[in-house]
Order: C-alpha cells, then sequence, then structure tokens
C-alpha cells in the first residue's frame, strides 16, 4: 500500500498549495496527510480511490487546523504557484502563465467551500461524487457548489474584463444591476 502512495504525493501537494497558500504549510500538510494514510490504511475500503481518501485526508486536516488556529483562507500568492503539472508542457509561454494567474486569482475570490469543489473537479478532475466525498457534503450539494462557483468565476472574469479606464463604463452597468 505504502508504495502506491508515493505516486499521489503531486497531487496532495498542489491541493494542499491550494488550501494552505503558503508553501511550508503545504508541505507540512502533505507530510501530516502521507503519515495519517500510513497509520490508518486498514480504514480504505476501496484500494481504487486511494486518490480521494488522501484528499479527504487533507482536507480534514487543514479544516482542523482552521479551527484550532483561526488562520486566514486567503488564496495562493501567484508567485508561489511554480509547481509542475503532470499536464503541462515544458515550453510555457508568457501568455499562458498571465491567463493562469489570472484564473487563480478569480478562484481565489470565490468562497473556500466553492473554490475547494472547483479546484478538485477542474484540476484534479475528480467527479462529483468523489468531490463530495472529500468535501463531506453530498453529491447535490457540491453540483450546486460547483454550478455557483462557475457563475461567479464567470462573473468576476466579465467585471475584471471590463477597462478600468473606462469607469463611467463601470458605473453605468453597476447602476443598472440595482
Amino acid at each position: 500500500m505504502r508504495e502506491g502512495l508515493a505516486e499521489h504525493v503531486p497531487n496532495v501537494y498542489r491541493f494542499a498549495l491550494r488550501l494552505t497558500g503558503d508553501l511550508h504549510r503545504a508541505e507540512e500538510l502533505t507530510q501530516e496527510t502521507f503519515l495519517r494514510a500510513c497509520q490508518r490504511q486498514e480504514q480504505l475500503r476501496d484500494g481504487r480511490a486511494v486518490r480521494v481518501w488522501l484528499f479527504r485526508i487533507a482536507a480534514n486536516l487543514w479544516a482542523d487546523e482552521l479551527r484550532r488556529n483561526h488562520l486566514p483562507t486567503a488564496g495562493i500568492p501567484h508567485k508561489q504557484l511554480e509547481v509542475p503539472c503532470q499536464c503541462a508542457t515544458h515550453v510555457r509561454t508568457a501568455e499562458m502563465k498571465e491567463e493562469l494567474q489570472r484564473a487563480l486569482r478569480l478562484l481565489d475570490g470565490l468562497p473556500v467551500r466553492q473554490r475547494t469543489v472547483l479546484y478538485l473537479t477542474a484540476v484534479e478532475e475528480l467527479s462529483l461524487g468523489e468531490v463530495a466525498d472529500v468535501v463531506g457534503i453530498d453529491k447535490n450539494t457540491a453540483k450546486v457548489h460547483l454550478s455557483v462557483a462557475r457563475k461567479k468565476m464567470r462573473e468576476l472574469a466579465d467585471k475584471r474584463a471590463v477597462p478600468e479606464s473606462d469607469s463611467s463604463h463601470q458605473d453605468l452597468t453597476a447602476d443598472s444591476n440595482r
């Protein structure tokens, strides 16, 4: 079992980085997650669900840490996001990095639960059922959080797409929405 855990380290670390917003805390959370997994491996009922189980452990450990220490849930300083991704090509253009930074800033603007659900479905490619297991909610609630998160992301993206120099347009748009 322990050999099978090692392949999930990059995914758990990326998830921990999204949760904590800090490289050092993400490393600690990842280590604690795998320590807890090794200690409780008999609790894993389905060997095919190791990744979801590890995400659940990480999410629970982080929730415990937040409750204990009243830590902020702010987003990650985006300079820290130079974490290798399996799906990324070796050569990244400046435009791709800028777009990624923009998407992550938008993601950070979401409430924690919506941010987590969207991240797990979009980046880690978990099913809604798996996301529900990780977050500790039912599948329909996960579906609602995903839908709301996507809608808010679109709204945030639309707001940021309006040029800042055209403040009169922003004021008119804001007034018409009231």
